[in-house]
């Protein structure tokens, strides 16, 4: 991972969270998971797969009984979406303020004394502007393009006397990246996670009126999250099954599934120093605070260097769908998506269970497939945040060269919230074509979109006020603004330090061999 050239940098859990939690890659209604959102014909429909697919991308990573729906030969489809996020973020300096300024009292220092102002104290500094002054930005993302590529086939074992259809593709199922590094009061914040699934499923007609399938997803999963003194990339393979059922009554199919964690474990990922002058700040705070569970624990050298892993799981889900033949040329479907993520390692610590719903339209003329969709997430953005426990200590260098290690106070998971601001969004509106007998070919056909997620903004701070700060360690971090003002000139309340703007743009296409 670069660093910063000017300035200073928030360490390498710092670059965790933003990695894990800046989803300005390909995130969408369903958080990091794409739930075929961007895949094939599903993208024009918002997403909107569960009882009805029209590709079959969309049929190996949704709901695995839909693969039934492909009897009569092999089924071959390529593709890729374009994917173009915004992510705007203003801050008021907090963050940066609470580990270069405060390093006495709230970090463990290697030593030197505090800048200007000193030795000041947050009742001290609600009388000026030197946080916003020093440590203030406002910033857009530089990651503003992404290519996700689809790729599946599909393969008819009816011939065999077997009533079963095998599915196996190939696209990514999990994706987030953000880039402040080029604004040096942003801390540094820039990282990168992409999940690449392969998917194997099995799609089975128990009836005429009955399919079930069953998929395994194994996922390559690259994470980039380290600033200083951690800047290497991590990778590690990861398994989650998928279950499903669709039941045909008359001209409406019912479909549902279940989906299961799927667990990614990073060795090593971040390093921080314990070497400073008041090392037992770090240690004893972390050791004793009722909230924090997870005392410090280092990897490798027994001295002043600690190496940390990070665990990660996305979320199991259920889902329910429904589609609906209003006549011979006219299909809607409706889709509800429950996504677990309290129960979800590190990401229970920011994320309450989110709800999704999306609907899909589409008119048939002839050889051409109308197609429309809108989809609709909760924010799953917990109000309040608590001490850092999976991730327990950040560490970084400050503006004066010192290294620090500090623990995950609110203040910074509340940042690290507002870092992961492209979860934020709640519409999508999306259109897309099908083509039969495309160019003329008869067994070749085209599905193509374009679709938007609408802007949302969202203010951090504020919800953390008055929380008690016995279990926040004190009350200067308990993730509240630092500054008198605040976000107030920029539409928020003076406790909040953060506002995010989030908005994306996605087109693409696919082709689909029958044969």
């Amino acid at each position: 991972m670069k660093t910063l050239k000017n300035d200073w940098k928030l360490g390498a859990a710092v670059g965790t969270a933003l990695s894990l939690g800046s989803a300005g890659a390909i995130a969408g209604p369903h958080g990091f998971d794409l739930h075929n959102v961007l895949n094939g014909a599903s993208a024009s429909f918002a997403g909107t797969s569960i009882a009805h697919t029209e590709d079959p991308v969309s049929a190996v990573f949704g709901n695995p009984a839909t693969l039934a729906q492909y009897f009569g030969g092999t089924h071959f489809m390529f593709g890729a979406t374009f994917y173009m996020p915004r992510a705007q973020m203003q801050h008021d300096g907090s963050a940066g303020f609470a580990v270069t300024e405060l390093g006495g009292a709230f970090t463990d220092r290697t030593g030197g004394a505090s800048l200007n102002p000193g030795n000041a104290t947050t009742s001290d500094l609600e009388t000026n502007n030197v946080i916003n002054e020093q440590y203030g930005f406002d910033s857009r993302s530089a990651q503003d393009l992404y290519a996700v590529p689809q790729v599946a086939v599909t393969q008819d074992l009816s011939g065999l006397g077997i009533p079963v259809v095998l599915g196996v593709g190939v696209t990514a199922t999990n994706g987030i990246g953000v880039d402040y590094q080029h604004s040096s009061n942003s801390i540094g914040a820039a990282a990168e996670l992409i999940n690449l699934g392969v998917n194997a499923g099995i799609g089975m007609k128990m009836s005429d009126t009955l399919d079930v399938g069953v998929a395994l997803t194994i996922t390559y999963a690259m994470l980039e999250a380290g600033l200083t003194g951690s800047g290497t990339q991590k990778h590690d393979l990861g398994f989650r099954t998928t279950i499903g059922a669709r039941k045909h009554i008359g001209n409406t199919t019912l479909g549902m599934y279940y989906q299961g964690e799927l667990e990614h474990q990073y060795a090593n990922l971040h390093v921080t120093s314990m070497a400073g002058a008041g090392a037992s700040v770090t240690t004893t705070m972390l050791g004793t605070s009722s909230s924090n569970q997870n005392h410090i624990t280092c990897n490798g050298d027994n001295g002043n260097v600690c190496r940390q892993d990070l665990e990660i799981q996305q979320p199991w889900n259920i889902g329910l769908g429904i589609a609906h033949n209003l006549d011979a040329n006219t299909l809607v479907m409706l889709d509800f998506t429950h996504k677990k993520w309290s129960d979800a390692r590190f990401f229970n610590e920011f994320y309450d269970d989110q709800n999704v719903i999306s609907v899909g339209v589409q008119k048939t003329m002839g050889n051409l497939k109308l197609r429309a969709g809108y989809g609709y997430a909760d924010d799953p953005l917990l109000s309040v945040v608590k001490v850092g426990n999976h991730v327990a200590t950040i560490g970084g260098v400050d503006i004066n060269g010192h290294t620090y290690t500090s623990p995950m106070y609110g203040l910074f998971m509340s940042y690290f919230q507002a870092m992961e601001t492209p979860v934020i969004y709640k519409h999508r509106v999306t259109a897309g074509l099908g083509v039969e007998s495309f160019l003329g070919v008869p067994f070749l056909s085209l599905d193509a979109h374009v679709a938007m997620q609408l802007e949302e903004s969202k203010c951090f701070g504020s919800a953390q006020k008055g929380v008690d700060s016995s279990n926040y360690y004190n009350a200067a971090t308990t993730g509240h603004a630092l500054t008198e003002a605040g976000m107030s000139a920029q539409g928020c309340t003076r406790e909040d330090h953060t506002k995010a703007t989030v908005s994306s743009f996605h087109m693409g296409g696919a082709l689909t061999w029958a044969f």
